[in-house]
């Protein structure tokens, strides 16, 4: 099996995540909602409650056989809550994706849990990631990002606020032991006009294995902070294995 390095997986929804043009006929404008079956287009098809000739409340959306959303629509839109799930293929891999949390104008906008899960040919999962946190138009801005791949290190965790960023690459074994002996791959560590960086690889220099040393003792000084975010990354981390 191939290694690749860590690294960030872009959510691939984009375009294939809006809610096609709704084709209806006329039904009046005092109607009750109605569960029914709609058919939006040649893939897509809806069944749930409907007002006006579309979907309104609670019900199923489905493009083809591999995507589809289970929620709340408000006038055809996704809006409320809901869980989306979408498989394809791209360059011979598997890519699920599971999303369910709030829904804003059929965008991602609140709080959710995203799941991307990448499984190559012979059926060993590549990659298999856990974001949670608040979104906003699919993106996340305040939560937990966790990646488990086969890569060199092969566990990516990152935090992320307005205020503040952690990263770190390494094991999930015992995070706040390894904080604290200095073992940990690599962490980066932003807050405010606060810029701290530090590896177990030695710096080429004598100037930057100073900054290193001095950057790994501040994260040290700022473990009681920094602790709730290791549990919280060694917790989510079993959430991704690689089968």
């Amino acid at each position: 099996m191939k290694k690749v390095t860590a690294f960030s997986i872009t959510m691939a929804l984009c375009a294939s995540i809006t809610t096609a043009s709704f084709v209806s006929g006329p039904t009046s404008a005092s109607a009750a909602p109605v569960k029914e079956w709609v058919k939006i287009s040649e893939q897509t098809s809806y069944y749930g409650e409907v007002k006006n000739g579309v979907p309104n409340g609670r019900g199923t959306m489905l493009w083809g056989e591999h995507k589809q959303y289970s929620g709340d629509f408000i006038d055809g839109k996704r809006e409320g809550t809901g869980k989306y799930m979408n498989e394809y293929v791209s360059d011979g891999e598997k890519h699920t994706v599971v999303y369910t949390g709030v829904w804003k104008q059929d965008n991602m906008n609140g709080k959710g849990t995203l799941t991307h899960k990448v499984t190559m040919e012979d059926g060993a999962v590549r990659s298999n990631e856990i974001l949670i946190g608040t979104f906003t138009n699919g993106t996340l801005q305040t939560g937990y990002d966790v990646i488990h791949a086969l890569a060199d290190p092969d566990y990516s965790f990152t935090y992320k606020s307005s205020q503040e960023t952690l990263a770190i690459l390494g094991s999930n074994i015992n995070m706040k032991g390894s904080l604290k002996k200095g073992t940990l791959f690599s962490v980066d560590y932003r807050k405010g006009s606060t810029v701290k960086s530090c590896s177990i690889f030695p710096a080429d220099t004598k100037a930057k294995q100073r900054k290193n040393d001095a950057d790994l003792k501040y994260l040290q000084s700022i473990s009681p902070k920094l602790n709730p975010y290791l549990e919280e990354f060694e917790k989510l981390s079993k959430q991704v294995p690689l089968k």
